[in-house]
């Protein structure tokens, strides 16, 4: 594979995930690459702190100085991709690609009440994986709601690839939203991946990824 030309990856997990979401695509790193999977600010288990999209953009960002590089390319998925949008649009030289999936859709009333039904029927102990409660879930899916990224997208200037799963209608028609706000993006569908393509289609996903950025 083609050695790719950026100084440092970052993935970002989503809402109810960990940082070892990434574990399929930090195996196939090509040779020389360096990557890193941080908790996202507000998520990291411990105290419960208010989840804050700035901030979390802001401490992704500050990668740059922990690792001594000029840019980061960052990988998103869910809150994460929502988290690597913000980061780009606010600090646009400092962000070298931005690859995304699994993208939040707006959520209507509805649809919102559905996802707080299927939160409240979670095992307890898949809570506890991401060092989470109900009541922490469900704070952190209404914070997630509220989200609108069409104030960053203008200012993003970093080459974009946005990945949708068939299985994930909801995450494809916003994936297609955000390729229409983000000047020369461009969207792509993985058959047999549902709401976590990473993990359903790690293979297929992990080809887009490092032919992308190389």
């Amino acid at each position: 594979m083609v050695p790719m030309p950026v100084p440092l990856l970052v993935f970002l997990h989503g809402l109810g995930q960990t940082p070892q979401l990434w574990q399929e695509q930090v195996t196939a790193l090509p040779a020389g690459t360096k990557a890193v999977a941080p908790w996202l600010d507000g998520l990291r288990p411990g105290p419960a702190v208010d989840f804050d999209l700035a901030r979390a953009a802001d401490a992704v960002l500050g990668q740059l100085n922990r690792f001594g590089v000029d840019q980061v390319a960052l990988v998103g998925t869910g809150l994460g991709a929502a988290v690597a949008v913000t980061a780009a649009g606010r600090s646009p030289g400092a962000v070298s690609h931005l690859v995304l999936t699994d993208v939040l859709p707006r959520i209507g009333r509805m649809a919102g009440g559905l996802q707080r039904m299927a939160v409240r029927a979670m095992p307890a102990a898949k809570l506890a994986e991401a060092g989470l409660d109900r009541g922490r879930m469900l704070a952190l899916m209404k914070a997630a709601s509220a989200i609108d990224l069409r104030q960053w997208t203008p200012q993003v200037t970093a080459p974009t690839l946005i990945v949708g799963g068939s299985g994930n209608p909801p995450g494809v028609t916003a994936g297609r939203e955000l390729v229409g706000g983000i000047a020369g993006a461009r969207f792509e569908l993985i058959g047999r991946a549902g709401a976590c393509v990473p993990v359903d289609a790690p293979a297929e996903f992990n080809a887009l990824l490092y032919g992308f950025l190389a």
